[in-house]
C-alpha cells in the first residue's frame, strides 16, 4: 500500500491553498496560514524569536498547533479568511495569542461590518441600465382571446 504524502504546502497557489506559508516554502490553506500568524505573534510577544521551519512537527508545538488549526477551521465556517487575518494583525488584537480568545470575535465582526459597508457603497456606485421588455412592448397573446 502506497503511503500518501501529507505535506501542508504546495508549490503554487490554488483555490484550496491560496496563502504563502510564513515558515515553509509553498502555499497553505487559510486555516494553516491563520495559525502560522498566531504562532508568529506568540513568538514575538514572548521574545522566543522566530519559529523554526516546519515547527509544527516538533512535539512542543504539535498539540497547540493542531488545536489552533481546528479553531481556525471553526472560525472559517462563520467568517471570511481575510476578516480573520485582518483581525489578528490589527492593533486591537495585540495581546490575543489564541484563536479561542473571546475578545477576538468582536474584532472579526468589526472587519466583517467594514467589508460589507464597503461592498454596499461599491454596489451603490454602479449604475445599472434599465432592462428592456422581452417583447419590446408588443403583447403576443392579444389576438388569442375569443369573446
Amino acid at each position: 500500500m502506497k503511503k500518501r504524502n501529507r505535506t501542508s504546502t504546495s508549490s503554487s497557489p490554488s483555490e484550496k491553498k491560496p496563502y504563502k506559508s510564513i515558515f515553509k516554502e509553498g502555499y497553505v490553506t487559510p486555516a494553516n496560514y491563520i495559525t502560522e500568524l498566531v504562532f508568529q505573534k506568540r513568538n514575538e510577544a514572548f521574545n522566543s524569536g522566530r519559529c523554526p521551519e516546519s515547527f509544527w512537527t516538533d512535539p512542543k508545538y504539535t498539540g497547540p498547533y493542531k488545536g489552533q488549526v481546528i479553531q481556525a477551521g471553526r472560525l472559517l465556517k462563520k467568517y471570511k479568511a481575510s476578516w480573520i487575518i485582518k483581525a489578528i494583525s490589527c492593533k486591537e488584537a495585540k495581546y490575543i495569542h489564541k484563536l479561542q480568545d473571546k475578545k477576538l470575535l468582536p474584532i472579526i465582526e468589526k472587519f466583517e461590518k467594514l467589508d460589507k459597508d464597503l461592498t454596499f457603497e461599491k454596489s451603490e456606485a454602479i449604475i445599472s441600465k434599465p432592462i428592456k421588455a422581452f417583447g419590446f412592448g408588443k403583447n403576443k397573446l392579444e389576438g388569442l382571446w375569443v369573446n
